[in-house]
C-alpha cells in the first residue's frame, strides 16, 4: 500500500467523489455531487492546503482517502488545519488501512510545521484516541452527534 497525492492521479477524483457523497452527505446536506467534486479538487490548486492523498493498492487500485484541509465544518472557523476525509472502501476495512492513512497524514503534518490538527468524527472517537488525539467536546452538529478532537505535533 502506498499513499499518493490526488494530484499525480487527479482522474480519481470521479471514483471517490461518489464515496465521500454517500458517506459524508448527511453531514453537508447543503452540498451536492458536484460540490464534493470540486472540494477535492481544490486540492489540485498548490502545494498548499487542501491536500487530499489515495491510498493504493500494488495493482494502482484505490483503496481510500485522506485529507488536509483549512476548514472542515461550517462551525468553529476559529480550528484550523483539519484531518479529514479518511475513507477506506469497504472492501479493505479491517486490515488496519485507516490507522495507515492517518498516521502518515500527520506526519504530513508534522513534515509541513503544522503544529495542531483538529478533525470531527461521530463513531471513530476511540479509534483516533488510540492514535494519540484527544476530545475537545461534543456536539450536534448537522443533527448528528460528533466529537471534535485534536492532536498536537510532538516535537
Amino acid at each position: 500500500m502506498q499513499l499518493i497525492n490526488l494530484r499525480e492521479r487527479p482522474a480519481a477524483i470521479d471514483i471517490i467523489t461518489p464515496w465521500h457523497f454517500a458517506e459524508w452527505q448527511a453531514l453537508f446536506p447543503h452540498k451536492t455531487l458536484d460540490d464534493f467534486a470540486a472540494d477535492l479538487a481544490e486540492s489540485l490548486q498548490s502545494d498548499a492546503l487542501p491536500q487530499t492523498w489515495l491510498l493504493v493498492d500494488e495493482q494502482g487500485e484505490i483503496c481510500g482517502t485522506g485529507s488536509l484541509l483549512l476548514q472542515d465544518m461550517t462551525v468553529h472557523q476559529e480550528l484550523s488545519p483539519w484531518l479529514a476525509n479518511i475513507y477506506i472502501h469497504p472492501d479493505k476495512r479491517g486490515l488496519g488501512l485507516g490507522r495507515l492513512v492517518v498516521s502518515q497524514l500527520m506526519a504530513q503534518a508534522h513534515s509541513r510545521q503544522l503544529p495542531t490538527l483538529y478533525l470531527f468524527t461521530e463513531d471513530q472517537q476511540a479509534f483516533y484516541e488510540k492514535l494519540g488525539w484527544t476530545l475537545l467536546y461534543r456536539e450536534i452538529y448537522e443533527g448528528e452527534w460528533v466529537s471534535i478532537m485534536q492532536w498536537q505535533v510532538q516535537s
